[in-house]
């Protein structure tokens, strides 16, 4: 019973922490659809009008698409990412949702 009982225990052990080893990289996957989505909307609104629009504005677009495609990448592979790169890429998310809210209200979206 006692061997039953404890190889239960480090069943569930190692469920949790496979469980845990894909949350990091989850997390990051739900920021990037959110900051994303949020993003491609800005994006729309400025692509329909380009000249309407400071050009500093559109470099800044142009730079967050070229790191969210590098992201997009990175979590799409199967290539395991550190756990600070993955808090990082979180922080710079919440970074392009400031941006893009502060321009959706300039734009009035």
């Amino acid at each position: 019973m006692k061997k039953i009982i404890s190889c239960l225990v480090v069943l569930t052990m190692c469920i949790s922490l496979a469980a845990c080893g894909g949350t990091d990289k989850q997390a990051a996957i739900d920021a990037f659809n959110k900051a994303s989505t949020s993003f491609n909307e800005v994006a729309n609104a400025i692509n329909a009008n380009p000249d309407a629009y400071d050009q500093d504005v559109i470099d800044t677009m142009v730079e967050m698409a070229d790191v969210l495609q590098q992201h997009k990448e990175l979590l799409e592979g199967d290539t395991e990412i550190e756990e600070d790169k993955l808090n990082e890429m979180i922080e710079w998310y919440g970074t392009v949702e400031e941006w893009v809210s502060d321009v959706k209200a300039e734009l009035g979206i």
